[in-house]
């Protein structure tokens, strides 16, 4: 009898070890944050996520372990929308105990990879160039960072389009005033003019044809759209309200998708953009005919975007390295594995993926590309800054 004590106390003795070190005894807990009408395109970042946490755990999950989702909802927008998802993360940290935060992207990263460093909590592939840590140990980083960007896209559209006169619709938080602030430092080596700079203040704004009008006045060759996906849908339609045909719309890459920049007669055809990803709906590498496959079986009434594109890449990725970490994965095990990925193939979605102890950053390419005809046709290859 004592010695079946024994055994039953050593057993609690070990499941609440792996607990406390960041490991549920039966499920891997993953922090994502649950869908939410304020954030179209990152409810669809995280439905990626979603379809790779389905298809793992329909092939009985990692090493013996289902993956299981803890999640809380923003309902705020701007900063009180970022101190909302940051105490929504204290809570998947220290309530939930989850093993990882997946995403959790935006102006709110530039708040969160603090705090996951300073509770040692891996912080997985936020859906933003704004971070840059790239050697810090509980941060790994996922598409180019937006110094990188800019520096390519506007040397590009000076030099390699003649555009002389560029102007910049921007939201006025840290993502917005970034694109803003760089469209000037870099006007001068790059030789064109600042032609105009207009905020949108609003998340979900009713109209922003006053503010296309302002800026038609100044008469730009292209516009550059620091914006979201509903702002960007506003100002595609005011385009086509002013029937403003001669400027070039220049899309960010986190915005650089078909189905939130498309209006109806054609307007956004033509916008340039930097390219993160395949096209989700007529690309044939494999790993995004894989990526439609799934979506068919577990979310049919789904739009295939870029946004969800991304969530399946690089939740991916993420199930390599908990592949990696063992029958008894903790925070620090499942970072070890992350830092032992060298060349991973995605199936053509992005670039080979390697990791060090030095390098968290996942993606440094992308590829220019143009809408036409409603879809974004490449213009190159794989390009870094």
């Amino acid at each position: 009898m004592i010695f079946r004590f024994l055994v039953l106390a050593a057993a609690l003795s070990v499941a609440a070890s792996a607990t406390a070190a960041g490991a549920p005894a039966r499920d891997i807990a993953i922090g994502i944050e649950a869908p939410s009408a304020l954030s179209p395109s990152g409810a669809a970042e995280n439905l990626g996520m979603r379809l790779v946490i389905r298809e793992v755990n329909a092939g009985g999950g990692i090493n013996g372990h289902k993956l299981t989702e803890r999640s809380y909802a923003r309902t705020k927008t701007g900063a009180a929308g970022d101190a909302e998802v940051l105490a929504n993360v204290a809570k998947l940290a220290d309530q939930d105990r989850v093993l990882l935060l997946w995403n959790h992207g935006g102006t709110a990263s530039m708040q969160i990879a603090p705090f996951a460093m300073a509770r040692k909590l891996p912080y997985m592939f936020p859906h933003t160039g704004l971070l840059d840590r790239d050697d810090a140990r509980y941060v790994f980083t996922s598409f180019p960072h937006y110094d990188g960007e800019t520096r390519m896209m506007y040397r590009y559209l000076a030099r390699d389009r003649g555009m002389k006169r560029i102007a910049i619709l921007y939201d006025p938080n840290a993502y917005g005033r970034y694109f803003r602030d760089r469209l000037h430092d870099l006007a001068q080596a790059n030789g064109y003019a600042v032609a105009g700079e207009e905020p949108v203040n609003q998340t979900l704004p009713a109209d922003l044809a006053a503010e296309m009008r302002r800026l038609r006045d100044q008469r730009p060759d292209a516009i550059v759209i620091a914006l979201y996906p509903p702002q960007a849908k506003r100002v595609m339609e005011a385009k086509a309200k002013l029937d403003w045909k001669d400027v070039r719309m220049v899309s960010t890459g986190p915005l650089t998708d078909e189905e939130y920049l498309n209006v109806p007669g054609g307007f956004a055809d033509g916008t340039l953009g930097l390219c993160y990803y395949p096209d989700p709906n007529h690309s044939d590498v494999p790993g995004v005919l894989a990526y439609r496959r799934l979506m068919a079986r577990y979310f049919p009434g789904e739009k295939l975007n870029r946004y969800s594109l991304y969530g399946y890449a690089f939740g991916q990725m993420v199930m390599e390295g908990l592949r990696r970490a063992g029958p008894n994965p903790t925070r620090e095990s499942f970072i070890d594995a992350m830092e032992t990925i060298k060349d991973w193939d995605s199936g053509g979605i992005l670039p080979p993926v390697s990791f060090s102890k030095t390098d968290h950053h996942a993606q440094r390419a992308g590829f220019v590309c143009e809408l036409r005809g409603g879809r974004f046709a490449p213009l190159s290859g794989w390009i870094t800054p």
